[in-house]
C-alpha cells in the first residue's frame, strides 16, 4: 500500500516556501472518504484491532493495514459530514495528515499536502522567525514516530513472509440488500504455521514485541462480521 495515500502536492516544509504562512487543521476527516484501508504502525495493531480487521499488505514493503470498507474507495467509518464513526480508533496515519516523511537522498523531510486546503494566513504559524514552530515541532515528533512504528511493521512483515506465514487472502461478501464484493490484495497469517514456529524464534519475536501483533491480528478477524454488519446498516 502506498505511504502517500491521501497526499496529492506533497512539498518540503521549508521557512523559505511556508514561512509566512498558517495551518489550520482539517475540518472533518472527509479526505478519508475515498479509502478503504490505511496503513497501521506496529504499535496500533492491539487498539485498531478491536475496530478493524488488521492484515497485511500484499507485495513489497509490505507491513500492516487497517480495512475500514469492503468495497474499495468506499471508508465505512467516515460520514457524509466527515466524522469518524464514533468510539472508533483513528488510525496515527489518518491523524498525521497533512503532514508527512518522504525520503529525499538518504534523508527523511518533512512534507506538507499543499492541496490540503489548510494552509493559509489564519491559524498557527509555521515558523517563529527562523525556527520551526512549536506547532511544527510537535508535528515533526509524532511523523517520527509514525514512520518508526511503520519501519517496525514491515519489519514484521518481511520476517513473516521469510518464514512463509503470510498467505493471499480474496473475502467475498453478499450484502442483504443483494449487492455482493470482493476484496483481495492483502495477507494474513497462517495460524497453525505461526504456532508450529520453533522455539528460539518465538521466544525472539517475543522479545520484539512481534507475538504480540500476532495475537492482535488473530482477534481482530472477529471485526469482520461487524464490518460487514457495518456496510449493511445494521450497526
Amino acid at each position: 500500500m502506498s505511504q502517500t495515500l491521501f497526499y496529492r502536492r506533497p512539498v518540503a516544509l521549508s521557512r523559505e516556501t511556508h514561512g509566512d504562512m498558517r495551518y489550520v487543521a482539517p475540518p472533518d476527516y472527509g479526505f478519508a472518504r475515498a479509502t478503504n484501508a490505511v496503513p497501521l504502525g506496529a504499535a496500533e495493531a492491539e487498539v485498531a484491532a478491536r475496530h478493524y480487521p488488521v492484515v497485511f499488505a500484499a507485495g513489497e514493503p509490505g507491513g500492516l493495514v487497517a480495512l475500514l470498507g469492503v468495497q474499495e474507495g468506499h471508508n465505512l467509518f467516515v460520514d457524509a459530514d466527515g466524522n469518524w464513526r464514533k468510539g472508533a480508533y483513528v488510525p496515527a496515519y489518518v491523524r498525521r495528515y497533512p503532514f508527512a516523511f518522504a525520503e529525499m537522498g538518504d534523508q527523511l523531510v518533512l512534507c506538507v499536502d499543499e492541496a490540503s486546503g489548510v494552509l493559509g494566513e489564519i491559524g498557527e504559524p509555521l515558523f517563529d522567525g527562523a525556527r520551526p514552530s512549536a506547532l511544527v515541532e510537535k508535528t515533526l515528533a509524532f511523523a517520527r514516530e509514525f514512520q518508526a512504528q511503520a519501519d517496525a511493521a514491515q519489519a514484521f512483515a518481511k520476517a513473516c513472509a521469510i518464514a512463509g506465514l503470510l498467505g493471499e487472502q480474496r473475502a467475498e461478501f453478499a450484502l442483504k440488500d443483494g449487492r455482493k464484493f470482493a476484496l483481495g490484495g492483502f495477507r494474513i497469517l497462517d495460524r497453525a504455521k505461526f504456532d508450529s514456529l520453533p522455539d528460539a524464534v518465538y521466544v525472539d519475536w517475543r522479545k520484539r514485541g512481534w507475538v504480540a501483533i500476532a495475537h492482535a491480528h488473530f482477534v481482530s478477524m472477529n471485526s469482520w462480521a461487524a464490518l460487514i454488519d457495518i456496510a449493511t446498516g445494521e450497526i
